[in-house]
């Protein structure tokens, strides 16, 4: 399975970009694997840059000392979902240690897709978004957890540990998953998701200009909010 991606990060009028994102992908004996995660820092709350900042180290961590040697073992969804459910859950733990010895309140949300053998896995907590674009239809992957869309409900941060919400399926055909935070999907239209049509798409390059170019125009409606996004495209099943 081919995978080519591009991303995308801007803190808009803000003077801290409190987003965090990650992409990595690795060739190993069994196939191609990746990751790909967007992070936004709470607002209203403390430090949300660390929050996010930590939650990316810790996934990309655990991506390249857990992850991949599974994988290299022929592991599968079973041993995949058990170890990114207990570094989701030492990072709440850690987070909160650190929060605790700092008298602060701090989360953020977290939206990660993680790809391998023509299948897909998804981790997500909070208000971020993860989407699917195929065939000229986009089809939104996770759940909002948002009290009337504004206050997030499940974050990863200093509070007891909220379950994430876990969702997988396969790759079928050339697929485009868009992974974003809320202040570059909050005033996206139908057209700027069109641009991002995975058979229109060939290259890392190119994505980055259409996210780029997306984001722009988001911010010309009138965004403030730092704005973030991966995008990645998948080749189809590998057979």
């Amino acid at each position: 399975m081919k995978i080519a991606a591009g991303a995308y990060w801007d803190k808009g009028n803000r003077k801290l970009n409190q987003d965090s994102i990650t992409f990595q992908q690795v060739i190993t004996t069994r196939g191609r694997a990746a990751i790909a995660a967007v992070s936004d820092g709470i607002g209203g709350l403390d430090e949300g840059e660390t929050a996010s900042g930590f939650i990316m180290e810790r996934l990309v961590e655990n991506f390249y000392g857990q992850v991949i040697p599974l994988l290299g073992r022929g592991k599968g969804k079973k041993a995949l979902k058990k170890s990114l459910l207990r570094c989701f859950c030492d990072m709440n733990r850690e987070l909160s240690a650190y929060a605790k010895g700092r008298d602060i309140a701090l989360g953020a949300t977290i939206s990660m897709l993680l790809f391998w053998k023509g299948r897909y896995l998804i981790f997500h907590l909070g208000d971020s978004r993860i989407y699917l674009i195929r065939r000229g239809k986009v089809r939104l992957l996770t759940k909002d957890h948002a009290a009337g869309g504004k206050a997030v409900t499940k974050c990863m941060g200093s509070f007891a540990f909220q379950y994430p919400d876990i969702y997988g399926g396969r790759v079928w055909g050339r697929s485009g998953f868009l992974l974003c935070t809320d202040g570059f999907y909050r005033n996206m239209e139908g057209r700027f998701f069109q641009a991002l049509a995975p058979e229109d798409v060939e290259s890392g390059e190119q994505i980055e200009r259409r996210l780029k170019e997306i984001g722009t125009a988001v911010k010309r409606k009138g965004e403030s909010d730092n704005l973030s996004a991966v995008y990645a495209i998948a080749g189809g099943i590998c057979r």
